[in-house]
């Protein structure tokens, strides 16, 4: 099965910095809009339906989001679906006011919305594109784009730079942010080097280093694309003056333009339907339309060793997104989820499932992450009375491991919870939530399963085969 891009292409709608969740196992695709944030779901990254406006501005007079609604990105956390986004106010004439854009938060309990925005945004300067992101041990910080006397390119030339702040809340920010990148190269600017751009970024980590993709160039014409810097820390102590971060390649981009796609870049990053495969979605202009519309793409991210590869845009087929071995997604029934999982014994895998105590009296879930029988298997539990997820293994009927992780005390037992956890190479790596709770040896196989004695809800289940 293959597929061709662009994914989103709607003539007459600029479908500009795309941002997708993935929520028990649907993908649901948010975009820029004048005065609308459409959204979008799919099952595979592919194929994507509309589902109407996610988000309206606001028509109150002195809001900080009456137009421009920009670079949506929207995450999950404890039943509640956050939007962070763009705004603008508007000028006399009905046009927006450049001088005062501002990053915001919008709220709703559905991922389809609708969100409603908060009456204030979270930072005071100009602010645009605003990126969430959950280090491993459960701390957030936003990225975003300002731009200031700091963030001038080169020659002094008015540009933008990427910040970051730590999130005290999901709804406020610490107010003192530390630099991340900034122009320092002509290619980062526009044609005629009269401003310069290093935005829309979006933070990775492997192996204990961060990497923070962005775009930078003109995102009107081909010379934008997207970039990288690492650092070793999320977010440095020098403010403004930080130097954490450096630039890969000396600013070398690793998405360009080419004869397929003009200007990729403000993109996302996304698990595949198999939980595995790394894809990135952007936007860029159809070479052949010659219109001022961005369009949406799809391709797949890679490494090597250390550095990030991205596929290149191309007019032909690609092959599509895997699918899990067992793709439990949309099943709700833990007998019939157990029976796909039974199917499926690998010796390396990737199981996935989410998981929800629904009312005041289901008190707990688990299953097996590798059952052989009673004596022997590797289980997880999650226990509302006493409020934690556990993870214990029993090998010939003897306990070998056990360790208790304590849930923050504003755990929302009634929203789903991402339980992940890859099998490899004897080793296991347990996350809930993407923090790790749990990496230990298991060496003896087994299958995986969930609890069919529960009165929880499991939904977005799938089991992958890794390959070595």
């Amino acid at each position: 099965m293959t597929y061709t891009n662009p994914v989103i292409a709607v003539k007459g709608v600029d479908h500009g910095d795309p941002a997708v969740l993935k929520y028990n196992g649907m993908y649901y695709l948010y975009h820029t809009g004048p005065r609308d944030v459409p959204v979008y779901k799919s099952y595979d990254l592919v194929h994507w339906q509309p589902c109407g406006s996610a988000l309206s501005a606001s028509d109150e007079p002195d809001h900080w989001a009456q137009i421009d609604l920009w670079a949506p990105e929207v995450i999950h956390e404890n039943s509640v679906f956050y939007m962070y986004v763009t705004g603008a106010m508007r000028k006399e004439d009905g046009s927006a006011d450049d001088e005062i854009r501002h990053i915001g938060v919008a709220k709703s309990h559905s991922p389809e919305g609708p969100f409603e925005l908060a009456e204030q945004p979270l930072t005071d300067e100009w602010s645009i594109d605003a990126h969430p992101f959950k280090d491993e041990d459960g701390t957030w910080y936003l990225y975003y784009n300002v731009r200031n006397e700091t963030t001038r390119g080169p020659g002094g030339v008015i540009g933008t730079g990427n910040v970051v702040d730590r999130m005290t809340s999901l709804e406020s920010l610490s107010g003192s942010p530390a630099l991340v990148v900034k122009p320092e190269h002509e290619w980062e600017g526009n044609k005629e080097n009269s401003f310069f751009w290093n935005e829309g970024p979006f933070v990775l980590k492997k192996n204990g280093t961060y990497y923070q993709m962005y775009s930078a160039g003109f995102f009107g014409d081909d010379t934008y694309g997207v970039y990288y810097a690492t650092s070793r820390v999320p977010m440095g102590s020098g403010g403004m003056d930080d130097t954490s971060w450096k630039k890969w390649g000396r600013g070398k981009p690793i998405l360009k333009t080419n004869e397929a796609c003009h200007g990729p870049g403000h993109h996302v990053v996304v698990k595949g339907p198999d939980g595995v495969e790394d894809f990135i979605v952007y936007h860029g202009y159809e070479p052949g339309e010659n219109l001022p519309e961005r369009r949406v793409r799809l391709g797949r991210l890679s490494w090597e060793d250390d550095h990030i590869l991205l596929e290149p845009p191309v007019t032909g087929e690609l092959p599509m997104p895997r699918k899990p071995d067992f793709d439990g997604r949309f099943l709700t029934d833990p007998a019939r989820i157990n029976k796909g999982l039974a199917s499926c014994a690998f010796d390396d895998y990737l199981f996935e499932t989410n998981v929800a105590l629904p009312g005041g009296s289901c008190s707990e879930a688990g299953g097996c992450l590798a059952y052989k029988d009673e004596n022997t298997r590797l289980a997880w539990a999650l226990n509302r009375q006493a409020g934690t997820f556990t993870v214990s293994a029993r090998k010939e009927g003897n306990a070998v491991y056990i360790e208790e992780w304590p849930l923050p005390a504003d755990f929302d037992y009634e929203a789903y919870h991402t339980v992940r956890a890859v099998v490899s190479g004897e080793k296991v790596s347990i996350r809930i939530d993407s923090i790790e709770v749990a990496f230990l040896s298991w060496s003896t196989g087994g299958k995986a399963m969930v609890s069919e004695d529960s009165c929880a809800d499991y939904r977005g289940t799938i089991l992958t085969e890794l390959q070595r």
